[in-house]
């Protein structure tokens, strides 16, 4: 075996240790770590907010499924069913993920299915939308999962991402700050912590041009995200008043050029929409 046959069996053998942990993890404390944030009111102002602005971009009105991906318990889906009912889609809403949080779905009146995200149990051209909120980057080979979600979209649906920024000022940020915290607070999975790294807006891109996607992208979420502690918990997401008075500072910014790119310069979020030609 040559040393780069070797290297390469090293790399399969630790992707697979690492898949495993992650599950693992998942299922042990990942599942349950998002609940915090979802019951302070600060926090939650800020889930709500990112969660329209992904939704803003579902098609309720075209028929098929609606699918997330790393659903965890639904706090995303009851949310996005909440308004498909309101607006009197047909719409199903349904969720996906590797750990057992999906067996908190049925008690909000969603449907789940235990399944990972690079192997999508449905057939081609089946989906309404693919969104991903916050959970691409738990996978290793996301261009791989990428092209599974491009799989099974129909013709006009839409891949819909919520994914860390990984320009120069957050991987900066990230190396200084992440020992500091996370030495204190359970809050990275083992994914996160091993391929740091790996995750890269410019991939993504590369990927969905190589599968014929047609995209829109932009940067959010420069202020009052990061204040909540990116979701690990701070002393500013206990105050309403304070997460209300960022987002409105966020909102005048993107409305204003100059600011708007001050913002994406210091923004942790992208949202990325593509559609598969018709």
């Amino acid at each position: 075996m040559t040393d780069m046959d070797q290297q390469e069996t090293n790399t399969e053998d630790r992707d697979t240790r690492y898949r495993r942990l992650e599950r693992e993890w998942q299922n042990d404390i990942g599942q349950h770590l998002l609940d915090g944030p979802h019951e302070v009111v600060g926090s939650s102002q800020v889930f709500e907010v990112q969660f329209q602005r992904i939704i803003d971009q579902v098609k309720l009105n075209q028929p098929g499924p609606v699918l997330e991906i790393g659903c965890g318990k639904g706090h995303f889906l009851a949310q996005l069913a909440e308004v498909a009912n309101k607006q009197q889609s047909s719409v199903d809403v349904l969720g996906i993920d590797i750990s057992h949080a999906v067996n908190a779905l049925p008690a909000k009146g969603l449907s789940g299915i235990c399944a990972d995200g690079q192997a999508l149990p449905f057939a081609d051209s089946s989906l309404n939308a693919v969104i991903y909120d916050g959970a691409l980057h738990h996978l290793i080979d996301y261009p791989a999962a990428l092209r599974e979600a491009c799989r099974t979209l129909a013709p006009g649906g839409r891949l819909i991402l919520f994914e860390p920024v990984s320009s120069w000022f957050s991987r900066t940020v990230h190396h200084i700050l992440d020992p500091l915290i996370f030495t204190q607070v359970e809050y990275e999975s083992p994914i996160d912590q091993e391929y740091k790294d790996n995750f890269r807006e410019e991939k993504v891109l590369e990927t969905l041009t190589e599968m014929g996607m047609t995209y829109t992208i932009r940067r959010t979420d420069f202020l009052a995200y990061p204040l909540t502690g990116c979701y690990a918990g701070s002393i500013f997401n206990r105050s309403p008043a304070f997460m209300r008075a960022m987002l409105a500072i966020e909102r005048f910014f993107n409305k204003v050029p100059g600011l708007r790119q001050v913002g994406e310069f210091f923004s942790w979020r992208f949202l990325l929409v593509a559609e598969k030609d018709s």
